[in-house]
């Protein structure tokens, strides 16, 4: 019923010469965009809907989501105009031949915008799948597993089409384990190719007794000493993630430096720590605070902080005006009140008023906590091991 109003409305305004654009229809394909992307840090719908003509409209932008397209041309439809389609689908292929890429340095730094000196909001470690959606000038616009999007150097990405990226899914790979290192040159192990951080992923070439002999995703190669890795498919089928491992983990990083947009055992924020120490488990956690705060089982500390266990994400903040939680830092619960978290570097603090290390600006602060540890994979909280992007599924 509401869409017939909407087109005896489109007839009403054809018939006075209008080439205006219904508010109510104007409104609908809104929503549908807000629906399929509610948030834009981790997807794109862009675009303007107008009437060219009493019979014709057009749509102009751009979307990630071929789902959200097809809803909106639905919708659209209905009214008996016809619709000209000038809504780009990413990536465009007509203009990215190689719509895939792996990072090809340690820690690739990923900005708002595809310049220099634009903010920086998340990174990605070496050997990461990215998707490319397009290209400016240098610079791709890429999304992260986690589903995060935003500009980076081409430098810093290999291109794939989608059969190389199957063909790297089935190779033999490592996952690097240790906090951080060096890939050594293999003909005399002692020059230095290249860094390398936790949670690497690298194509295994050969092995000797002591060592692996990997390719970086930019064609280089190196060796690696075993004992800082494992087999990336022997790693999925046994990781899973524990409270004192991530622990133990943690306070390895205890005094890195604190970096806006950080993600990696160099150096991160407060959300791009815990996504670190969770990765070592073998799950991705979304990127910022505010998205992490939306996944997980929620723990009622509303009271006490004694249904805390360790590896629960806790969550600060303040409300809005509208009385609604606005979450602006995240740590993780170690157990005995103290939490581990990045703020100016990485610190335990306790929730105890009577301990050294208590932190009275967090404990006002709490917003609230979520378990992730039993949580099943899914869209927050995924398990590498189920996810497409590093598994032939």
């Amino acid at each position: 019923m509401r869409l017939q109003v909407i087109f005896i409305s489109l007839l009403c305004l054809a018939g006075c010469n209008s080439h205006e654009l219904p508010l109510q229809v104007r409104k609908d394909v809104n929503s549908i965009a807000v629906r399929w992307v509610p948030d834009k840090r981790e997807g794109i719908c862009r675009f303007t809907v107008k009437m060219l003509t009493k019979d014709a409209l057009v749509i102009k932008g751009e979307t990630n989501l071929p789902e959200a397209k097809n809803e909106i041309f639905s919708y659209l439809g209905n009214t008996g105009l016809e619709i000209i389609d000038s809504l780009k689908m990413l990536p465009d292929t007509s203009e990215i031949e190689k719509t895939w890429g792996l990072v090809t340095v340690s820690v690739c730094n990923i900005k708002s915008k595809p310049s220099y000196s634009s903010e920086q909001v998340s990174q990605a470690i070496m050997g990461t799948p990215v998707k490319i959606l397009k290209e400016d000038d240098g610079w791709f616009l890429i999304q992260t597993p986690d589903h995060y999007l935003g500009w980076t150097n081409d430098s810093g990405i290999s291109e794939m089409n989608e059969a190389e990226m199957r063909a790297w899914k089935q190779s033999d790979r490592l996952i690097y384990t240790c906090k951080s290192g060096d890939i050594l040159s293999e003909t005399d192990s002692k020059s230095v190719v290249s860094d390398i951080t936790a949670g690497a992923i690298l194509e295994i070439i050969s092995e000797g007794r002591d060592f692996f002999r990997v390719e970086i995703p930019d064609g280089r190669y190196g060796i690696i000493n075993k004992k800082d890795a494992i087999g990336f498919n022997e790693w999925c089928s046994s990781i899973k993630p524990e409270a004192d491992k991530f622990t133990a983990f943690a306070k390895s990083l205890n005094g890195s430096p604190y970096m806006w947009g950080g993600t990696s055992t160099k150096a991160a924020d407060c959300s791009g720590f815990v996504k670190t120490i969770y990765f070592t488990g073998g799950i991705i956690l979304a990127r910022d605070a505010s998205q992490q705060f939306l996944y997980g089982q929620p723990v009622d500390i509303s009271s006490s902080i004694e249904p805390l266990e360790p590896g629960d994400l806790i969550f600060f903040g303040h409300l809005n005006d509208d009385g609604e939680k606005r979450i602006t830092h995240v740590g993780m619960y170690i157990g005995d009140t103290e939490v581990i978290h990045s703020s100016g570097m990485v610190r335990i603090n306790s929730l105890d008023s009577t301990r050294t290390n208590f932190n009275s600006y967090l404990k006002k602060t709490i917003m609230g906590a979520r378990k992730i540890i039993g949580e099943e994979s899914h869209k927050g909280t995924e398990s590498v091991a189920l996810h497409s992007w590093y598994i032939n599924l």
